[in-house]
């Protein structure tokens, strides 16, 4: 079965009887469970356990032999091994020793003396005390029980409990133990016997087998789905079958009757006699673990090893990195697994409990119950259990099977501790819920499709789960849906956040829940949904990294994470945090931050748990990643204590274990990088130390390497080796030795491997993995590098060949190397370290896979057993059948071998890795992985078949070929083989398997390796144990796996001598005194160079520092040369010409300068390139600068500068417009433009709109008079040439003008009565002026009183307010902007002004260069533009500038003299500043200042020579000049006076620029404040927005369905009306009718009495039916009824006249009318009924509608009052804003007092215009009352007159009506009606429709002609046909005839006496039958003639041809007789 989604599928636990269920189960109990039944058979939880069935006392006796242990066996010892290994799983492990405790005092809680640390005989040696569990029979091993009892030999102490050498504290009540540690007892009563523990009082209730348990344990399992429905009694195990029939159970009984139903239902009909309902085990049961603990798996063939062979001593090893490993049980002891073990440490005493697992595959979870009465253990392993374990007890409670299939991730426990929650591991991530007291599953479901890591409870809301892991977090529900309890799961949506892995969360009181992230921060989920996203401050995060835990205690909420950090934060602001931005960030600060320590990582927390002190409530304990349990105080006290370390473990998989050579030490090595030694006798940790990088490989060398044996050699996965020296620490150390770094070396680049020291311990060899190299070290040389070789492969083992002093070398690709160590003396080491072997250094082995061939043997070896079977077989038949049945059974075994499958064995495509080497004399054991896995192989370099031929196969055997290992070691397993060693007294070889398990094999002695029989014991978690080991003494077994475990065992062949000293004395004590050697640096950094790396390093720079000094001395010898070059050519310039030398002469090659230009341009080129990316780089970078400071301005800020003051201004620094406000500019601009045209069209629009209207008006008024007449003509002028007769057609078009001048008439009435107002009826105007009287009354209500209603036109929503807002900044922007153009319009000016001034300067020059010194006047400066007020200059540059200040950069970079004020900045080049701030800069024009000395005396030394040249001139050349001089002298004054002017022209119009701008600062800034305003508004708004719409739409959606509803009662009234209108129409037709029927009787008619009956005849009609043709039956009933309707009147009026007969004398024509208007009468009265009812329904669904009006309008007027109470919150809330307002003294006035008070916060603002408005709005109110009371008056007055005009009209019109009924008297003698006067015209209806008729009758004819000839064709087809068929039906007949007299004349002998008469009788009443079915078709077709005469004396009506009415044929008179 399969769970998938977030539903699950609940499996049935109700049990009932059997014989209630057959005998009184009713068919709805039948139903259900069948209902049930299928759930249960699709859908049954696998884990779900029934009910242990009870064996009944008379049949336990003597079989059970767990009850009687000293009961004899009927059966041998090998049938019942062979019967065990049959049903034992091959993976299946156990672990021996029952369940191991460390005693820790004197006594336990039991009272019971327990032997004190003296008397404990297993530390004094003694070989018989050992402590350990009892050692059971193989049977009794396998199948669960206790069997025989305990070995005498093996096991002193026979009880659940082995004691340590301490004693500990009490740990239980009630229990206790007796004599030499003995904690178990065998307890009888009766019969039956069972084992418990010591002082336990619990009923003996059989417990349920552990793993691995036989089929026919006594005790049966539990049922789980799929097993068989009947359940048998227990069977013998010891001696004896089942007893027979007469000892069966009631149960197989009642289950061998069963009936369908029963085995349908066989899984939830479960037979319980005393109970119907399955309540689980009894409360006081208790399994026995002893029996049940997964033990160590060993046999009983010859040289096996004993089942207690190795017993837990010790485990250092914590799984620290395994989620909430880490559990308070009390105030001393906390739990935690480690492998297979369940461990209580006394954290004080530091002494530890253990408990081992059934499954025997490790840990996977563990929980405590809230009352920490319990704790649950989930395993880990095939479909693997949880255990329930009572505490302090630590009894085996419950055991809850099958709730995953692999292993258990994560388990909780409810709040009330009565539910289980667990989570399944990878394939399934299976989510249960148990109820774990009755071993039940309530519900389950698949939890997620990826790893899940956490479940938990809510503590406030009952049946609400959370579930985080990868990627995902998921809220669950228990809910209770028709088919049952679901869990229904809801997926957390991360939207915009990452999505995350949810490691940490915590449920909140109301239902939220928050929970960690991986990068740090928190995330408060409301319901799936993300609220927001938790941060601290400044952009940081509340954690570095993934927060672990979090936890809500006291209020308050607790955080750790991998960080080391723990944070308190406030409850309150995390549970009410919210952002109005989507995907925002909270912003919170914790309130404590408490630090753990450095490379802390926090993984999970539990709280202290002390009753009697309440001042440990804040100290809790903390599991931390880097493998250390720490005790944290986290109050907030001054007296808070420091972290203290508990306890410290490797983090992560173990290494590498070594023993230490001489003394009970071991050193390990883990893959965090930590080096530890033990002392494993003590249980103490001597010393550790970590190291950057992680660890992978250990040496503890021996004496030939360190006399004192005090060195380690530590090998890391960064390629560094350290060599380690062991000494005293300090006093103040935490441990008893210290590390000290002697040698560090880096030969690989990455992990190391290997590492071996050689049998003389000289030389140490290192190998890695991702270099591929060996390493060679001379020890005796202080660890110096000898040299490193390079391997074809990577390396995955060494080991030292002793046989021939080598190294062997275990590669990758499955080569085995042997190396020969090299001399370091005859290795060059001065380049490299790199050895290149000769030959015969190396000899290689490469592994050839046998592991296809041992298969295919054994496949062999069974087919050819099959058929020496078979051949047996054929053999037996021919003797026994002869040769015919051996052929054909002999051809079916060979059809059978051809259809079966070979299967296919071939040797890998890629060689395995060799794992492990064994060298053992002169052959070498591996071991590999992939297929070659489970095998030992001996190998070996000379193979004696290496010159033998190739030897041929054999089959069903592995014929060893060349190059092929010796011999395989089968260990019967699949599992890979990662660890092999032998132990130190050569006795046992032991073996570290993949799957966790420790196996240990007896050494046989022989040639090579020899083991005996495997000893495996379940240690370890799934996963490879790495190393294993034994101690120097052979007493003590090491393990470590990759589960990050070290366990100590005991081996129990020795015991232990408590006497010996304490490791470290022995150590140490004989360490002579030596010089201490130096500290070495070790390397840190993983990117340091290797050995050999450093070798070329340093090499490299040697070579670079000897080319450098070839450099230098090549550019010496260049620099000689070419000052020889110079001096030459000195030499050669100061010889003649004729003896120089040309300059080409010096050219050597010339080409060589060709060549040289070359090599520069391609440089270029080369650098350019070289260049470009950081020059495309450096362009980016300024674009993006650009784009994010320069681009996003629209203004920059220009400061201009007056010419002649010292006023500047400045524009508004403005930024561009975002895009809603660029939005709002555009529409801005399009209501500008379209606003232009709107006016200029508008009055064309309304003119022609006017003359359109008028016309309109005429054209309509027009049409309106002459359409009824002129559509009258056109109607009578087309019906008129239809008709045939002219005058019929002139009297139809007179009546037509009547009717429509009567239409006209009406239409005019109608017009007039809808002018008619209604009797509610107002005038819009009216209501218009009342409106706006109320909304201007001047009633000036403060915003902040309670009463006060916001009105409907300042409502304000987000959306307004964002408009406003938008407004109001384009209002801010568009000023802005305006100014700023002003300004710019003015700096162009001044550009232009400068232009100019130049000009008119060079003007002013030419004109001064002409006059004298004297007459020239000072001139102004033309001012220059400064770069403040041409910013955009900055950032252009050019080539020249670049250049220019590249010399100054250089020329500061050389001097180091600061850059000056008046430097180049970047778009400053070539233009310093040439004034100072303040001052007016003058400009040098192009042809020089005139201010400029030396021009001007240029000028005047130029025009005195030419007036001295001139001065003898004429007089009229004098005047002349005079003149000229004059004019330069006025054309001077004028272009000085006008660049004045022009200057101060300009700086006017600056000041004044200058001036609006100060305005409009005031302005802009209170324009800024009111943005701000406008914002806070907008944002309170956002916040009311959400509630506001949903209030909105609930008024709208009230409203709508009130509208709705006040349709649907206007639409009942109207039909109401309507319905009445015809009811009164009816009534008067009724009227009319009896005067019609009085009116044809006449006077004095003697048959009026009769006449009035018939008229007055109440009888049943029928109702007409749409059909055509009725049913003839309906016809018949109704002729019945009338017929029975006469004859009644005839009974009781004998005497009177039959009212259906005419009677004679009366005219037929009177009786036929009076019959037609009876019927019409009838009609009427029909539809009056009909009305009636129509108009009832209609009332009451008035009514009804009615009270659902004032329903819905109470309701509009609650959600109108909520949504006013809602505005009226929302006023307040922006009335709590503040709003600036700038006013000035002056304009504040305080009341009528002249002087204003000191504090004006209580007084209310409000504009005096407005106060006088209110004092005038007074007068003005007095004024328009006084108005409004005459207008009254006058309308008074005007609404008498119109009453008296009414009356006067109504007394017209009864005049009018008197004269129209005198006047209609007087033409016809009576009133008539006129509508029916005009319709007495010419029928031209009927002339239509007899036009209409003949046409149809003449198609008709034809379709009928076309019928008739389809007809006769079927005919003669039907002829042909029947003619056919003839001959066949004449045989037929004869037989049918032949039957018929038969029967005749059978029938008639069975007739009694009279029968002619009865068949007389029979004709008769067939004749009568015929005249009455002839008198009914006369009566309907009389019927018929009625109704045409009836239909034809009218003259309107439609004339239709008779209704045929179809009547069966009647048979012929005399038929049937």
């Amino acid at each position: 079965m399969s769970d998938k989604g977030d539903k699950d599928e609940t499996p049935k636990s109700n049990k009932l009887s059997l014989k209630d269920a057959t005998n009184k189960v009713s068919a709805e109990a039948l139903r259900q469970f069948q209902l049930d039944g299928d759930v249960e058979q699709s859908s049954r939880a696998p884990g779900s356990v029934d009910e242990v069935t009870d064996i009944p006392s008379d049949q336990v006796g003597s079989s059970n032999a767990r009850e009687q242990p000293g009961t004899g066996d009927s059966k041998s010892e090998d049938e019942k091994l062979a019967k065990s290994d049959e049903v034992q799983d091959a993976d299946a492990s156990n672990v021996t020793g029952g369940v191991i405790d460390e005693l820790e005092g004197s006594s336990n809680a039991e009272g019971t003396s327990v032997p004190a640390e003296d008397d404990i005989a297993f530390h004094e040696g003694t070989p018989g005390d050992e402590i350990t569990a009892p050692q059971d029979e193989e049977t009794e091993r396998r199948d669960g029980v206790s069997g025989e009892g305990a070995n005498a030999e093996g096991a002193n102490a026979k009880g659940a409990i082995a004691e340590d050498s301490t004693v500990e504290d009490s740990t239980a009540e009630g229990e206790g133990t007796s004599g030499e540690g003995t904690t178990l007892h065998t307890t009888t009563k009766g019969d039956e016997s069972s084992i418990l523990p010591d002082g336990d009082d619990s009923k003996s209730r059989e417990p349920v087998p552990g793993k691995g348990a036989p089929a026919d344990d006594p005790v049966k399992s539990k049922e789980q789905p799929g097993d068989d429905d009947d359940v048998s009694d227990s069977s013998d195990d010891e001696g004896g079958e089942a007893s027979g029939d007469d000892k069966k159970s009631v149960k197989e009984s009642v289950l061998r009757e069963k009936s369908p139903m029963e085995e349908k239902y066989a899984e939830i009909l479960e037979y319980n006699e005393e109970e119907d309902v399955d309540t689980g085990p009894d409360p006081s049961f208790y399994y026995n673990l002893e029996e049940m603990y997964a033990r160590a798996k060993t046999s009983d063939e010859p040289h096996s090893l004993p089942e207690n062979f190795l017993s837990l001593y010790h485990s250092f090893g914590y799984e620290c990195l395994k989620r909430n490993n880490l559990h308070v049980m009390d105030e001393h002891h906390v739990l935690y697994g480690a492998g297979n073990y369940i461990q209580l440490l006394n954290i004080e005493t530091k002494k530890i409990i253990y408990l081992p697992t059934l499954g025997g595959r490790g840990i996977g979870a563990l929980a405590v119950h809230p009352s920490r009465k319990y704790f649950a253990v989930g395993e880990m392993g095939f479909e693997p259990d949880i255990l329930i374990f009572e505490y302090p007890s630590r009894k085996l409670y419950r055991l809850c099977r099958k709730g995953t299939e692999s292993a258990y991730a994560y388990l909780s426990f409810s709040p009330d501790g009565e539910k289980l929650a667990s989570l399944g591991s990878a394939p399934d991530f299976m989510l249960t819920i148990w109820d774990w007291r009755r071993e039940k599953i309530i519900l389950r479901s698949k939890a997620h499709g990826q790893d899940v890591f956490r479940v938990s409870f809510s503590t406030e809301i009952e049946g609400q789960l959370t579930t985080g892991g990868l990627g995902h977090i998921k809220f669950w529900k228990m809910a209770a849906t028709f088919t049952g309890l679901k869990l229904q799961g809801e997926l957390g949506k991360f939207g915009r956040t990452p999505i995350s892995d949810i490691e940490g969360y915590v449920e909140l009181p109301d239902g939220k829940v928050l929970s960690g992230t991986e990068w740090g921060n928190m995330l408060l989920w409301d319901g799936d949904l993300i609220k927001c996203e938790l941060t601290q401050f400044n952009k940081k995060k509340c954690h570095d990294g993934m927060i672990q835990e979090i936890f809500l205690d006291e209020g308050e909420l607790i955080t750790a994470g991998d960080d080391g950090a723990i944070k308190i934060w406030d409850f309150e602001t995390i549970d009410g945090a919210d952002v109005v931005e989507e995907n925002a960030h909270f912003r919170i600060e914790p309130m404590i931050d408490i630090p753990v320590g450095e490379g802390v990582r926090i993984l999970s927390m539990c709280k202290t748990y002390n009753p009697n002190n309440i001042d440990t409530n804040s100290i809790w304990l903390a599991q931390d990643g880097s493998g250390a349990i720490w005790k944290l105080d986290i109050s907030v006290s001054l007296t808070k204590k420091a972290p203290e370390l508990i306890q410290s473990f490797h983090a992560g998989t173990i290494r590498q274990i070594v023993p230490c050579p001489y003394t009970h030490m071991m050193a390990s090595i883990g893959e965090e990088g930590s080096v530890r030694v033990l002392d494993y006798l003590r249980k103490q940790t001597l010393v550790a130390r970590k190291f950057s990088g992680g660890g992978s490989h250990l040496l503890w060398p021996g004496r030939a390497v360190d006399p004192k044996m005090a060195t380690l050699i530590a090998g890391f996965r960064d390629g560094v080796i350290r060599v380690l020296t062991l000494d005293y620490a300090e006093p103040e150390s935490p441990y008893e030795l210290k590390m000290i770094l002697r040698h560090v070396h880096k030969p690989h680049k990455g992990e190391v491997t290997g590492m071996v020291v050689d049998d003389e311990g000289k030389t140490l060899i290192t190998g890695s993995k991702d270099d591929c190299s060996l390493f060679f070290f001379d020890i005796k040389s202080e660890y110096l590098p000898i040299g490193f070789m390079k391997l074809e492969a990577p390396i995955a083992t060494m080991a030292w060949y002793t046989h021939t002093g080598r190294l062997l070398v275990g590669l990758t690709n499955g080569k085995i190397l042997e190396v020969m160590v090299p001399d370091p003396g005859m290795v060059d080491t001065t380049v490299t370290y790199e050895i290149n072997p000769s030959l015969g250094m190396i000899r290689e082995y490469e592994f050839q896979s046998v592991a296809h061939k041992l298969s295919k043997a054994k496949y062999e070896v069974v087919q050819m057993k099959k058929e020496a079977e078979n051949e047996a077989k054929l053999q037996k038949i021919l003797e026994d059948f002869g040769e015919d049945e051996y052929l054909e059974e002999k051809k079916l075994i060979e059809d059978a071998k051809e259809r079966q499958e070979i299967p296919v064995f071939s040797a890998p495509t890629d060689p395995n890795s060799i794992l492990k080497i064994l060298p053992i004399g002169e052959k070498f054991y591996v071991t590999l992985d992939g297929c070659d896995a489970g095998f030992i192989y001996e190998c070996t370099f000379n193979d004696p078949l290496q010159d033998m031929p190739e030897v041929p196969p054999v089959r069903g055997e592995w014929v060893r070929q060349y190059g092929e290992p010796l011999r395989v070691i089968d260990l019967e397993t699949d599992t890979t083989i990662h660890e092999i060693s032998i132990m130190k007294d050569n006795s046992n070889v032991m073996i570290g398997m993949g799957n966790g398990s420790v196996r240990v094999h007896p050494k046989v002695e022989g040639d090579g390796l020899a083991i005996g029989p495997a000893f495996t014991l379940p240690a370890h978690s799934e996963g490879a144990v790495g190393t294993i080991n034994s101690s120097h003494d052979t007493r003590f077994l090491v393990s470590g796996g990759e589960d990050g475990n070290l366990f100590v065992y005991k081996i129990n062949h020795a015991g232990v001598e408590l006497t010996l000293p304490s490791p470290a004395d022995q150590l140490l004590k004989a360490k002579p005194k030596e010089e201490t050697t130096p500290l070495v640096d070790d390397i840190n950094d993983p990117e340091a160079y290797s050995i050999e790396e450093a070798k070329q390093k340093s090499e490299y720079e040697k070579l670079v520092k000897t080319a450098e000094e070839k450099k230098m001395m090549i550019r010496k010898t260049i620099t000689t040369l070419r000052s020889k070059y110079r001096k030459l050519r000195i030499k050669n310039n100061e010889l003649p010409e004729h003896l120089k030398l040309q300059t080409k002469d010096f050219e050597m090659d010339p080409h060589m300068k060709t060549n040289i230009d070359d090599e520069v341009k391609d440089m270029k080129d080369l650098l350019r390139k070289q260049l470009a990316w950081d020059s495309e780089k450096h362009r980016l970078q300024l674009g993006k600068l650009r784009k994010r400071f320069k681009d996003v301005i629209e203004t920059e800020r220009i400061v201009l500068h007056a010419i002649n003051t010292d006023h500047t201004v400045s524009t508004f620094r403005c930024s561009k417009p975002s895009k809603a406000m660029q939005q709002v500019l555009d529409d801005f601009k399009k209501v500008q433009e379209e606003s232009t045209q709107v006016g200029k069209e508008a009055k064309r629009v309304s003119i022609l709109t006017r003359q359109q209207s008028g016309q309109g008006m005429v054209l309509s008024r027009k049409a309106q008079e002459g359409a009824p007449e002129g559509t009258g003509t056109a109607g009578t002028s087309s019906k008129g040439k239809r008709l045939r007769d002219t005058k019929a057609s002139k009297t139809l078009m007179k009546a037509e003008e009547r009717k429509a001048k009567r239409l006209k008439r009406e239409a005019q009435w109608k017009t007039l009565y809808d002018r008619k107002p209604s009797e509610n009826y107002e005038d819009p105007v009216m209501l218009a002026a009342i409106d706006h009287a109320q909304e201007n009354m001047g009633d000036f209500n403060l915003k902040t009183a309670k009463n006060y209603k916001v009105p409907e036109s300042q409502r304000q929503g987000g959306v307004f307010k964002r408009n406003q807002l938008l407004e109001l900044r384009r209002m801010i922007y568009m000023t802005k902007m305006g100014f700023n153009e002003k300004l710019l319009e003015l700096r162009e000016r001044k550009k232009a002004l400068i232009e100019e001034a130049a000009k008119w300067r060079m003007e002013l020059d030419r004109i001064q260069s002409q006059l004298d010194q004297n007459e020239v006047l000072p001139c102004p400066g033309i001012p220059q533009l400064l770069d403040e007020e041409v910013p955009e200059r900055q950032m252009e540059y050019t080539t020249e500038s670049l250049l220019a200040f590249k010399q100054v950069y250089d020329h500061q970079a050389k001097s180091g003299v600061a850059e000056q004020e008046s430097g180049f900045g970047f778009g400053g080049f070539n233009q310093p500043n040439e004034s100072k701030s303040g001052q007016n800069p003058v400009s040098v024009s192009k042809k020089g200042s005139a201010l400029d000395p030396t021009k001007e005396e240029s000028a005047l030394s130029d025009f005195t020579a030419v007036g001295k040249e001139e001065e003898d001139g004429s007089m009229i050349e004098n005047e002349d000049r005079e003149v000229t001089r004059i004019l330069l002298l006025h054309e001077q004054e004028c272009l000085i006076e006008q660049i004045v002017t022009s200057f101060a022209e300009f700086d006017r119009e600056l000041t004044e620029l200058r001036g609006r701008k100060i305005e409009l600062d005031v302005q802009l800034k209170n324009g800024d404040l009111r943005v701000i305003l406008l914002f806070e508004e907008l944002l309170l708004l956002k916040e009311f927005e959400k509630r506001e719409n949903y209030l909105k739409d609930c008024l709208s959606a009230k409203v709508k369905d009130k509208d709705e509803l006040q349709e649907k009662i206007e639409e009942i009234e109207e039909r109401l009306g309507s319905n009445r209108l015809m009811m009164q129409e009816m009534q008067e037709n009724e009227k009319l009718l009896h005067e019609a029927f009085v009116e044809q009787l006449g006077e004095n008619n003697k048959f009026a009495d009769f006449l009035t009956k018939v008229f007055k005849k109440k009888i049943k009609r029928v109702k007409k039916s749409a059909d055509v043709g009725a049913d003839s039956d309906e016809s018949d009933s109704d002729d019945d009824y009338d017929m029975s309707s006469d004859e009644e009147d005839d009974d009781e009026e004998e005497h009177h006249l039959d009212l259906n007969v005419c009677p004679p004398g009366c005219s037929q024509e009177l009786y036929d009318s009076t019959i037609l208007l009876r019927e019409k009468k009838m009609d009427l009265e029909e539809a009056i009924a009909e009305e009636k009812k129509s108009i009832e329904t209609l009332k009451k669904e008035q009514d009804s509608l009615v009270k659902k009006s004032k329903v819905i309008n109470h309701g509009v007027k609650g959600a109108m009052n909520d949504l006013e109470a809602f505005q009226l919150e929302k006023q307040k809330k922006m009335n709590e804003l503040d709003m600036v307002v700038t006013l000035n003294l002056n304009q504040i006035k305080y009341g009528n007092s002249a002087e204003l008070p000191n504090d004006l916060s209580q007084c209310l603002v409000f504009q005096g215009a407005g106060v006088n408005v209110l004092a005038n709005r007074i007068k003005e109110l007095q004024l328009e009352k006084s108005q409004q009371i005459k207008k009254f008056k006058e309308l008074k007055r005007s609404h008498i007159m119109l009453k008296k005009g009414k009356k006067n009209m109504q007394d017209k019109l009864i005049e009018l009506d008197e004269r129209c009924r005198n006047t209609m008297m007087l033409k016809f003698g009576r009133l008539v009606d006129l509508d029916k006067l005009e319709s007495i015209t010419t029928n031209r209806i009927a002339d239509e429709l007899k036009e209409t008729i003949s046409k149809k009758d003449r198609k008709y004819n034809r379709k009928l002609k076309e019928w008739d000839v389809q007809i006769n064709q079927a005919k003669e087809r039907l002829i042909t046909t029947t003619k056919e068929h003839t001959g066949r039906i004449d045989t037929v007949l004869e037989i049918t005839k032949e039957k018929e007299e038969l029967e005749t004349v059978l029938d008639t002998k069975q007739k009694n006496l009279g029968g002619e008469f009865s068949g007389t009788r029979q004709g008769d009443l067939k004749e009568r039958q015929r005249l009455l079915q002839l008198v009914q078709l006369q009566a309907q077709e009389i019927d018929a003639l009625k109704d045409e005469i009836g239909i034809l004396s009218r003259k309107d009506g439609h004339i239709l041809p008779p209704t045929q009415t179809s009547v069966p044929s009647l048979p012929p008179i005399g038929a049937g007789r």
